[in-house]
């Protein structure tokens, strides 16, 4: 493998030295890898709340099963913090590019497995404890996937455009979840209700295998990050990077950590929970859901490398601090239009709340997360503040929303909750260090 000399410019233009057809190709390839990985993941969040409660979990009453589902749910979440731990220590010492292979594959077999599960019917208690194993094994591969991805790209990426260039990676999140909606609310409008929650849910699971095969390939094209070879050639890796991230970048991973709950919180409350919520609660028809999800992701595909674009001109911590100020001010309207129960304004809002709103909080993040640490822990240090984040933003925001609303039965606490963690992320906004202008380090 050839092995770039430590003389390249920690902080300069990479991609002077790569070409601009390189880091275009390399994006391409760890956006791709990220779309198929969501898509495994939000087949997941999308089945999960209208087939998995009676499924996996019949023998609970409507809310213990709907807050089992969500436990299950967030055990991908409680792994994730451990696969960025794993796979960002070995991303730091290994290579990006050898832990992107395996996450990969690891992602891809956990969602054929789930999609090949027992019914409770049929298998008795194993059917949940495979459910919970299999959904552990698919959150710590997603961990570790996310900020060796970003890592590569933005390592490679030209100095001035390394926020447009690392969006790739969020932006290829709503293809993902595109794909994942379109599959369910096209099986919902073939398949009855009844044979989609007796056995048509295992299809878009088990399609996943054909996506593995597709993105090995696809992965196994690109090359390493420049600036880690730079590193492993001048032989200034650290021995231990996740012990080192935790020693010396604490605030950093403070920040990354704020910024991740409050998006990912707003996300997954907006599209997982209100898709059960509506379902189950109100009566409507999951297609409805799903199509406005699916639209609101078109959008903000869209929307991220735009708005990612000006973050290179004017900054990360503007651009984030006004999307959680949207995004607080947004919320309590979001929730009354969920209570009117029609579906044409609701579609309407999930595409404002996905499309607009969480992109502004979405698009600069990748960058920001990744440039507040130096090269020899960027992976380790960057996972840590996501996958914490994430985790307390994200998986527990479903469950949590669901215990609220059997604690109070009203959507009002659910304000609440969320209004909480964006003041929260609001607040180290305003401590956080910009770093668009600056040199990777």
């Amino acid at each position: 493998m050839q092995v770039y000399s430590p003389s390249v410019p920690a902080g300069g233009s990479p991609a002077a030295e790569a070409g601009a057809p390189r880091i275009r190709k390399l994006a391409v390839a760890a956006s791709l890898g990220s779309a198929i990985e969501h898509y495994d993941f939000f087949i997941y969040a999308f089945t999960a709340p209208i087939v998995f409660d009676r499924f996996f979990f019949p023998k609970m009453d409507t809310v213990a099963s709907m807050l089992a589902v969500y436990t299950t749910f967030a055990v991908g979440f409680v792994a994730r913090p451990l696969g960025g731990m794993v796979f960002g220590h070995y991303g730091d010492i290994l290579g990006r590019r050898a832990m992107l292979m395996v996450t990969f594959i690891l992602m891809g077999i956990t969602s054929c497995l789930i999609g090949g599960l027992p019914s409770y019917d049929t298998a008795g208690l194993w059917a949940p404890i495979g459910l919970v194993a299999l959904r552990f094994l698919q959150g710590f591969a997603f961990g570790g996937e996310y900020m060796n991805a970003v890592a590569l790209t933005l390592e490679n990426a030209p100095s001035a455009k390394r926020g447009f260039f690392a969006s790739w990676i969020n932006a290829s999140g709503p293809v993902g979840v595109i794909t994942a909606s379109g599959l369910i609310a096209l099986c919902g409008v073939i398949f009855s209700q009844q044979d989609f929650a007796a056995w048509a849910w295992r299809i878009p699971f088990l399609l996943s295998f054909v996506l593995v095969l597709l993105g090995t390939y696809i992965r196994y094209q690109v090359d390493e990050s420049i600036l880690f070879k730079a590193a492993y050639a001048a032989e200034t890796r650290s021995k231990s990077p996740i012990l080192l991230a935790i020693k010396s970048w604490k605030k950093s991973i403070l920040f990354g950590c704020l910024v991740n709950m409050v998006h990912s919180s707003f996300l997954y409350i907006c599209a997982v929970f209100v898709l059960g919520y509506a379902v189950k609660t109100l009566g409507m028809a999951q297609s409805n859901i799903t199509f406005g999800v699916m639209i609101a992701n078109i959008l903000e595909m869209c929307m991220v490398p735009l708005i990612a674009y000006f973050s290179d001109r004017i900054g990360r911590r503007p651009l984030l601090i006004a999307g959680v100020l949207m995004a607080a001010i947004w919320f309590p309207f979001f929730l009354q239009i969920v209570e009117l129960k029609d579906p044409l304004l609701l579609a309407g809002a999930l595409i404002v709340s996905v499309g607009v709103v969480h992109a502004f909080m979405f698009a600069p993040e990748a960058a920001f997360t990744a440039e507040l640490f130096p090269t020899e822990v960027r992976v380790s240090g960057s996972s840590l503040g996501k996958q914490f984040g994430v985790i307390l933003g994200g998986g527990l925001a479903p469950l949590i929303a669901t215990a609220l609303i059997g604690w109070t039965a009203s959507l009002s606490s659910v304000a609440v909750y969320f209004e909480g963690l964006a003041l929260l992320a609001f607040i180290g906004l305003l401590f956080a260090p910009e770093h668009a202008k600056r040199a990777l380090f």
